[in-house]
């Protein structure tokens, strides 16, 4: 089983591959877009129901449209907190923590490499 310690350490798209928790989904555009893991593969690594999860457990970031994207949120899981052990909801919640560093590193190398190729990303912003 995977700890905080691990969680925290994670930053690239490979680390969240190497959790062994189970496929990376990733879609990020200038769009917005989502990085994580799918709903059965996170409830059956951590032992829990399907249905305390979303579909996507990770990272998000909404496009508002003009040009504005959203700010970069995590998923969230169920409300239920008394079904899952306060070990796991504390693990989830730093899962959660760890996609959004990756989604923010994977943004960030993005821009980086247009700008290198001469590639502008024009009037695409944060709203945050």
């Amino acid at each position: 089983m995977i700890t905080i310690k691990d969680l925290k350490k994670v930053k690239t798209y490979e680390d969240l591959e190497g959790l062994g928790i189970g496929g990376v989904y990733c879609d990020i555009s200038y769009r917005g877009g989502g990085i994580g893991f799918y709903q059965e593969d996170v409830a059956r690594y951590f032992e829990i129901a399907n249905e305390h999860l979303p579909g996507k457990f990770g990272a998000y970031c909404n496009y508002l449209g003009g040009g504005l994207r959203g700010s970069i949120n995590t998923s969230g899981f169920s409300d239920w907190v008394w079904e899952i052990s306060k070990k796991t909801a504390r693990l989830l919640e730093e899962l959660q923590n760890a996609c959004v560093r990756v989604y923010e590193n994977i943004d960030k190398a993005e821009v980086e490499d247009d700008v290198m190729q001469g590639v502008a990303r024009v009037n695409v912003k944060s709203a945050y």
